[in-house]
Protein backbone atom coordinates (compact mmCIF):
# COMPACT_ATOMS: atom_id res chain seq x y z
CA UNK A 1 0.00 0.00 0.00
CA UNK A 2 0.86 3.54 -0.79
CA UNK A 3 0.10 6.27 0.76
CA UNK A 4 0.65 10.35 -0.39
CA UNK A 5 -0.16 13.62 1.25
CA UNK A 6 -0.14 16.87 -0.98
CA UNK A 7 -0.38 19.90 1.43
CA UNK A 8 -2.47 18.11 4.14
CA UNK A 9 -5.76 18.22 2.61
CA UNK A 10 -5.40 15.90 0.05
CA UNK A 11 -4.23 11.93 0.46
CA UNK A 12 -4.50 9.45 -1.97
CA UNK A 13 -3.99 5.96 -0.77
CA UNK A 14 -3.57 2.69 -2.92
CA UNK A 15 -3.61 -1.15 -2.51
CA UNK A 16 -4.11 -3.68 -5.09
CA UNK A 17 -7.47 -5.88 -4.92
CA UNK A 18 -6.84 -9.59 -3.63
CA UNK A 19 -7.70 -11.91 -6.80
CA UNK A 20 -8.31 -9.39 -9.41
CA UNK A 21 -5.96 -7.44 -11.93
CA UNK A 22 -6.93 -3.80 -10.01
CA UNK A 23 -5.81 -1.52 -7.55
CA UNK A 24 -8.19 0.42 -5.62
CA UNK A 25 -7.09 4.42 -5.15
CA UNK A 26 -8.98 5.84 -2.12
CA UNK A 27 -9.11 9.88 -2.01
CA UNK A 28 -9.80 12.08 0.34
CA UNK A 29 -10.08 16.03 0.87
CA UNK A 30 -10.05 18.38 -1.90
CA UNK A 31 -8.86 17.01 -5.46
CA UNK A 32 -8.61 20.93 -7.11
CA UNK A 33 -6.00 22.41 -9.06
CA UNK A 34 -3.45 22.55 -6.53
CA UNK A 35 -3.99 18.81 -5.91
CA UNK A 36 -4.44 17.62 -9.14
CA UNK A 37 -0.43 17.03 -9.72
CA UNK A 38 0.38 15.26 -7.55
CA UNK A 39 -2.62 13.22 -7.53
CA UNK A 40 -1.49 12.03 -11.17
CA UNK A 41 1.71 11.82 -10.44
CA UNK A 42 0.29 9.50 -7.46
CA UNK A 43 -1.87 7.22 -9.93
CA UNK A 44 0.83 6.77 -12.53
CA UNK A 45 2.32 4.32 -11.33
CA UNK A 46 -0.70 2.12 -10.75
CA UNK A 47 -1.70 2.92 -14.58
CA UNK A 48 1.52 1.52 -15.62
CA UNK A 49 0.98 -1.46 -14.21
CA UNK A 50 -1.65 -1.69 -16.61
CA UNK A 51 -4.17 -2.61 -13.83
CA UNK A 52 -7.51 -1.18 -13.65
CA UNK A 53 -9.02 1.20 -11.39
CA UNK A 54 -11.88 1.11 -8.36
CA UNK A 55 -11.24 4.82 -7.78
CA UNK A 56 -13.14 5.16 -3.96
CA UNK A 57 -14.08 8.93 -3.92
CA UNK A 58 -16.51 8.97 -0.94
CA UNK A 59 -14.13 10.89 0.79
CA UNK A 60 -13.21 13.25 -1.19
CA UNK A 61 -14.85 16.87 0.54
CA UNK A 62 -14.52 18.88 -2.52
CA UNK A 63 -13.59 18.52 -6.26
CA UNK A 64 -13.20 21.58 -9.22
CA UNK A 65 -13.25 21.45 -12.90
CA UNK A 66 -9.43 20.28 -12.81
CA UNK A 67 -9.88 17.51 -10.28
CA UNK A 68 -12.41 15.81 -12.75
CA UNK A 69 -10.26 16.70 -15.62
CA UNK A 70 -7.69 14.73 -13.75
CA UNK A 71 -10.21 11.67 -13.18
CA UNK A 72 -10.69 11.59 -16.81
CA UNK A 73 -7.25 11.60 -18.14
CA UNK A 74 -6.84 8.66 -15.88
CA UNK A 75 -9.66 7.44 -16.93
CA UNK A 76 -8.22 7.87 -20.52
CA UNK A 77 -5.00 6.34 -19.89
CA UNK A 78 -6.43 3.18 -18.57
CA UNK A 79 -8.52 2.93 -22.08
CA UNK A 80 -5.25 2.95 -23.87
CA UNK A 81 -4.16 -0.53 -22.03
CA UNK A 82 -8.15 -1.70 -22.16
CA UNK A 83 -8.02 -1.44 -18.65
CA UNK A 84 -11.39 0.49 -17.01
CA UNK A 85 -12.08 2.99 -14.18
CA UNK A 86 -14.64 2.20 -11.44
CA UNK A 87 -15.77 5.04 -9.73
CA UNK A 88 -17.22 4.20 -6.16
CA UNK A 89 -19.05 6.20 -3.59
CA UNK A 90 -19.73 9.44 -6.30
CA UNK A 91 -21.76 12.08 -3.90
CA UNK A 92 -22.60 15.71 -3.97
CA UNK A 93 -20.32 18.22 -6.08
CA UNK A 94 -18.57 15.74 -8.15
CA UNK A 95 -21.77 13.94 -9.60
CA UNK A 96 -23.37 17.10 -10.21
CA UNK A 97 -20.43 17.84 -12.63
CA UNK A 98 -20.16 14.46 -13.84
CA UNK A 99 -23.91 14.25 -14.84
CA UNK A 100 -23.65 18.41 -16.36
CA UNK A 101 -20.83 17.45 -18.59
CA UNK A 102 -22.30 13.88 -19.53
CA UNK A 103 -19.31 12.04 -18.40
CA UNK A 104 -21.81 9.80 -16.38
CA UNK A 105 -22.65 8.28 -18.85
CA UNK A 106 -18.82 7.41 -20.10
CA UNK A 107 -18.09 6.02 -16.52
CA UNK A 108 -18.51 3.26 -14.49
CA UNK A 109 -19.90 3.98 -11.29
CA UNK A 110 -20.86 2.27 -7.88
CA UNK A 111 -22.39 3.07 -4.62
CA UNK A 112 -19.35 1.86 -2.53
CA UNK A 113 -16.07 0.03 -3.36
CA UNK A 114 -17.32 -3.34 -2.50
CA UNK A 115 -20.03 -3.21 -5.06
CA UNK A 116 -17.38 -2.03 -7.64
CA UNK A 117 -15.13 -4.66 -6.32
CA UNK A 118 -17.86 -6.97 -7.09
CA UNK A 119 -18.60 -6.13 -10.02
CA UNK A 120 -15.15 -6.03 -11.26
CA UNK A 121 -14.50 -10.11 -10.03
CA UNK A 122 -17.48 -11.22 -12.10
CA UNK A 123 -16.32 -9.57 -15.22
CA UNK A 124 -13.36 -10.94 -14.74
CA UNK A 125 -14.91 -14.31 -14.22
CA UNK A 126 -16.63 -13.16 -17.36
CA UNK A 127 -13.68 -12.78 -19.52
CA UNK A 128 -11.36 -15.81 -18.03
CA UNK A 129 -13.82 -18.11 -19.28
Amino acid sequence: MSVSENEEIFTTWTSDVQGTNASIVYLCGELDASSAPSFLADVQEVISRHRDIVMDVHLLSYVDSTGVAAILSIRNALREFGKNLYLAGCHGLLTKILNTIHASDDLICFDDADQAIAALRSTDKATSL
